[in-house]
């Protein structure tokens, strides 16, 4: 088996596509879409089931600020 390494920058840029292409602006619907990416990432075994899910999902939804502050203007 592949050894998988997760990588949270590389998961929050992630993110933060998804988010603007789902046009996810507030911190309500980024909180979800952080569980529902890293749902998907544990789903497909690019995540290991022994990571500290709680730290590393309270790890990007603490970035919310950062992405808030790239939106690029309406």
């Amino acid at each position: 088996m592949d050894n998988i390494v997760f990588d949270l920058e590389e998961t929050y840029i992630e993110l933060k596509e998804r988010a603007l292409e789902e046009g996810i602006f507030e911190k309500e619907g980024w909180d979800e879409l952080v569980e529902e990416v890293l749902d998907e990432k544990r789903e497909f075994a690019e995540l290991d089931n022994d990571a500290d899910w709680t730290e590393i999902q309270e790890a990007l939804q603490a970035r919310f600020d950062e992405f808030a502050e790239e939106i690029p203007e309406m």
